[in-house]
């Protein structure tokens, strides 16, 4: 008897997230019941979806599941998410009440691509391609360049803000740069650092020696406005600042001030909010490398993450490993 698995998903993500290669495999393995638009749901339609069901195949923006849901699900033994961050619908108190229930993502195949932006950004701001672009246009001093405004990643110091999935593939993709790694995560211990090649460091260490600091921490209570006017001012002249995680963890009102000394560069792919505000100086400050959140997984990609999904799915009932699994501490500290 194949197990029962509900999909939950918006309409405007449905042709992009379920094409029929996708419900196809699903339905090999799986009796399936695709819920569109479960926030038209009333309450208790909502809830009744999730009787009987063994699995749930979550997908971008639904709403949150009140964990009482959970709890009477008594069939529920697995919720595969395809996309990275749980934490805005499902509650913390999951692992509480049903920590029998596995949790997990497609983190595996969303975590390269935003690494890839990262480098790109990083290189991007260094070699001050913008610059150029404006500058071969603007007349016959073709030579004639700021030479500040020609950098290099080959060898230089690289600050990583947070080490999760997404930082380490940025560091292997950084590494035949030959730079050194400065790092900062409260979950490093030394021995493991050096053993990864990795110097770890304190956010006041990294601020005031790297060439090129990624931002990839998770986005907690804990750290809202991390990334205050102290370390800012102590970045260096013609050093680059990426935020790959989220625009909350840094104090925006002073990132904007401190790039308005036109001391160092940035590449923010967030805000806080999102989208900024028509007026919000980042649109136009010309050190600022600004993009709409598009670090993640391109358009071609975004199929990956329901294939993952879906593989998940079918190795968990086939007894097989599944992977990107959220744990409890791992919940909390994701970005």
């Amino acid at each position: 008897m194949k197990p029962k698995v509900v999909v939950l998903v918006q309409e405007k993500f449905k042709n992009d997230l379920l094409p029929p290669t996708i419900l196809d495999h699903l339905h090999s393995f799986a009796e399936c019941e695709i819920v569109v638009d479960p926030y038209k749901l009333s309450d208790e339609e909502f809830g009744s979806r999730f009787q009987g069901v063994d699995g749930l195949l979550t997908t971008w923006e639904i709403r949150k599941i009140d964990p009482r849901i959970l709890q009477k699900a008594e069939k529920l033994k697995i919720i595969s998410h395809a996309g990275g961050m749980v934490r805005f619908f499902l509650p913390e108190e999951v692992y509480t009440l049903r920590p029998d229930i596995v949790i997990c993502n497609a983190s595996n195949v969303m975590a390269q691509p935003v690494a890839e932006y990262a480098l790109t950004a990083s290189l991007a701001c260094l070699r001050h391609l913008w610059y150029f672009r404006h500058w071969v246009g603007s007349g016959d001093n073709w030579e004639l360049y700021e030479r500040d405004n020609n950098l290099s990643l080959l060898k230089k110091k690289v600050g990583v803000v947070g080490l999760g999935q997404i930082a380490r593939e940025f560091i292997e993709l950084a590494r035949p740069f030959k730079v050194t790694f400065h790092v900062f995560s409260t979950h490093l211990r030394e021995e493991d650092a050096r053993r990864q090649g990795l110097e770890k460091s304190t956010l006041d260490e990294i601020f005031s020696i790297c060439d090129v600091i990624v931002l990839s921490a998770a986005n907690t209570p804990e750290n809202r406005h991390l990334i205050n006017r102290r370390l800012l001012r102590k970045m260096k002249p013609g050093a680059v600042f990426v935020n790959i995680a989220r625009g909350a963890i840094v104090d925006e009102q002073v990132l904007i001030e401190e790039l308005e000394t036109g001391r160092f560069m940035a590449a923010l792919d967030v805000t806080d909010p999102e989208p900024p505000s028509a007026e919000n100086k980042l649109r136009q400050l010309p050190n600022v490398l600004l993009t709409p959140h598009i670090a993640g997984p391109t358009p071609e990609q975004r199929i990956w993450m329901p294939e993952e999904a879906v593989n998940n799915l079918e190795a968990f009932f086939s007894g097989k490993p599944v992977r990107g699994v959220i744990d409890h501490q791992r919940y909390i500290y994701m970005a």
